[in-house]
């Protein structure tokens, strides 16, 4: 198996420079996808529930006090298997567009960073490990039939006190079934909430 640092240096090597916070995301997005893909862990390295989101200790540990990252000397990308190199390869296409910031609102939307943090504030340091089996059930939910991951979706929402109306539950289901992507609806989520 490969470790966090391998995955830090393919994603790098992929995408190119970028600060630490969204090395950080893009990391814990390649860690939950391949979860909800092939109920393994890509790496063993536990991901806490930090202030600006998912964060893996080991990982900031050497790039603390750095602002942005070109390379991972810590990693090779070639100790990752032909499934690990899938998974960055589809969250690079998939997340690596997207800023730092626009990362972390996605994954303070997500229910595993969410249930991690418990009842604190967003401003509240925290050292919560975020479950993986969390992560697994909630990544596999995205990719379910479609009336199944509405379904789910409007179930998880109602139980965080958010009632999604015939609208939202419409867009949900243009994301299931591909008219557009997940990322897309979050960030038109993010746009309508600073707008408001």
């Amino acid at each position: 198996m490969a470790d966090v640092h391998d995955v830090a240096a393919a994603l790098l090597e992929r995408l190119g420079e970028m600060t630490a916070m969204k090395l950080e995301k893009l990391v814990y997005y390649c860690q939950c996808w391949h979860l909800a893909r092939y109920e393994s862990a890509l790496f063993d390295e536990p991901i806490q529930a930090w202030r600006q989101g998912p964060v893996v200790p080991a990982l900031y540990q050497r790039h603390r006090g750095r602002y942005t990252i070109d390379s991972w000397s810590d990693g090779d990308p070639a100790r990752l298997d032909a499934l690990a190199r899938s998974t960055v390869e589809w969250v690079a296409a998939r997340y690596g567009r997207y800023s730092a910031i626009e990362l972390s609102r996605m994954t303070h939307a997500e229910l595993p960073w969410r249930v991690a943090r418990d009842d604190l504030p967003d401003s509240s340091p925290s050292s919560n490990e975020i479950r993986r089996d969390i992560i697994t059930v909630y990544y596999a939910r995205q990719r379910a039939d479609a009336e199944t991951a509405v379904t789910l979706a409007t179930a998880s929402a109602a139980l965080d006190g958010v009632e999604l109306d015939a609208e939202w539950q419409d867009r949900l289901r243009d994301v299931a079934t591909g008219v557009i992507s997940a990322d897309e609806l979050i960030a038109e989520a993010i746009a309508r909430s600073d707008g408001a």
